[in-house]
């Protein structure tokens, strides 16, 4: 009744030809965004349940705020687009530019890899690559969060929209990226084509975690 259709319909973001400056506002947006409603209490959360992690991959990491939120001794943020990465350096992280579903790592060769508001850019065919691809690479567990879909969050950003609160791009992709995403059933139905043991439960406001754990069910 409260969660729409999903519509898996491209982000500005994710253009390469956004112009510069409403790409840079797009991405101080989405880092207001991510403190100011939860999405780095959350991560950090997340991870801490995964136990001692002395390295962590985040992949679509955009500028890299929050894999560079947590104590950790080798942090590393991978995302596709290296103006992303290269914007807003003030977090010291290793910046990698590279494909999720090639991960330029080695087999067992990170604790941990996590992921941001980032599932929903893809197909549930997709994420079960991606989720199979993370867990080639991890010794102990994959973690992933983003926002449910939802009737109430897809009001809440089109109210800020209106309000011209954020930018153009974020206008446009903050609702895009509501409706592209998944519910818990959904997430649990795409985690279990992975083999491993899985863990999905809400997290406010209107979000879903998700570990899986480098375990066979």
């Amino acid at each position: 009744m409260f969660t729409p259709d999903r519509v898996d319909t491209e982000e500005l973001l994710d253009e390469h030809d956004a112009p510069r400056p409403e790409m840079e506002r797009s991405l101080r947006d989405l880092r207001r965004i991510n403190r100011w409603f939860g999405g780095i209490s959350i991560y950090r959360r997340l991870l801490e349940r995964a136990g001692p992690v002395r390295s962590v991959v985040d992949i679509g990491a955009g500028t890299a705020d929050q894999v560079g939120s947590v104590d950790v001794p080798l942090r590393i943020a991978l995302d596709f687009k290296f103006d992303h990465l290269a914007y807003l350096r003030d977090v010291p992280v290793h910046r990698v530019v590279g494909d999720a579903q090639r991960l330029p790592f080695r087999k067992d060769s990170i604790d941990v890899l996590t992921s941001a508001h980032f599932f929903h850019h893809f197909s549930p065919e997709e994420n079960v690559a991606i989720l199979r691809e993370a867990l080639r690479v991890v010794r102990n567990a994959v973690i992933v969060n983003d926002t449910r879909r939802h009737y109430v969050p897809l009001l809440f950003i089109r109210l800020v929209s209106a309000l011209r609160l954020v930018g153009r791009i974020t206008r446009y992709d903050a609702p895009a990226s509501v409706l592209r995403g998944y519910t818990i059933p959904e997430v649990r139905k795409i985690a279990e084509q992975t083999g491993m043991q899985a863990e999905v439960r809400r997290a406010f406001p209107f979000r879903f975690g998700l570990m899986l754990w480098k375990r066979p069910t």
